[in-house]
């Protein structure tokens, strides 16, 4: 259904919120996700071609092929295309929303710009982790390499703060667009973090063996889970 047809827009009112005020939301929130997909992948397209000029050798690493580091490198890079593309068609082609199939029942203003914020932040807190890394930043672990092991700064309180941000932003998308399509993205996307964590720490405890087995003891994966 799409959020913003005449029927949709008579039952608003719940909670305090007059239609106008749903329809500026999710105006908002439309216009937000496209910019924010767009800027997200101009950083990165940015990030990766400067470190590639500097070191010569790109900091992307997909795995090989038919592996799970190659596969949810597969899976982020066409949820990634996806997401960019169906912000964008929704943007110039509101009726789009129909076809993602919504839950309007979480279509309120306050839960679409919770989700925006929630972006905005993650998005923000691995812009930071970008600068701490510098150009230890690698996305994919390759079993030899010239980058050191941080355990300093946001790595002291998790071994994955970046990923944790990308969950995170996984989360914030569903509650911005809430739809079985943003739905089956977080699913997917939660899927392929934790499949490629459990990768790259394989990788890091050969290379680094006791120093990252210690590191490993002290830091839990996920803040307070290890």
């Amino acid at each position: 259904m799409n959020p913003l047809s005449p029927g949709n827009l008579a039952r608003k009112g719940r909670g305090g919120e007059t239609a106008e005020d749903f329809v500026a939301g999710a105006d908002f929130s439309r216009w937000f996700l496209a910019f924010f997909f767009l800027g997200v992948a101009i950083f990165y397209t940015v990030r990766i071609v400067v470190a590639r000029r500097k070191s010569g050798v790109s900091p992307v690493y997909l795995g090989e092929p038919g592996t799970v580091h190659w596969a949810t490198h597969a899976v982020f890079r066409v949820f990634r295309v996806l997401i960019l593309g169906v912000c964008i068609v929704r943007l110039l082609w509101p009726e789009f929303d129909s076809y993602l199939v919504t839950f309007d029942l979480l279509w309120h203003s306050t839960v679409l710009l919770l989700g925006s914020g929630l972006l905005l932040a993650s998005f923000f807190a691995i812009i930071a982790i970008h600068v701490s890394m510098g150009e230890d930043w690698r996305s994919g672990t390759r079993a030899v390499d010239s980058t050191r092991l941080i355990t300093t700064g946001p790595f002291k309180l998790s071994r994955n703060p970046m990923m944790l941000c990308v969950m995170t932003g996984q989360v914030g998308l569903f509650l911005a667009l809430p739809s079985l399509f943003t739905l089956i993205c977080l699913v997917v996307g939660v899927w392929a973090v934790v499949a490629q964590v459990s990768v790259e720490e394989g990788a890091l405890q050969q290379r680094f063996g006791a120093e990252y087995e210690s590191y490993a003891a002290q830091t839990p994966r996920w803040l307070i889970f290890r």
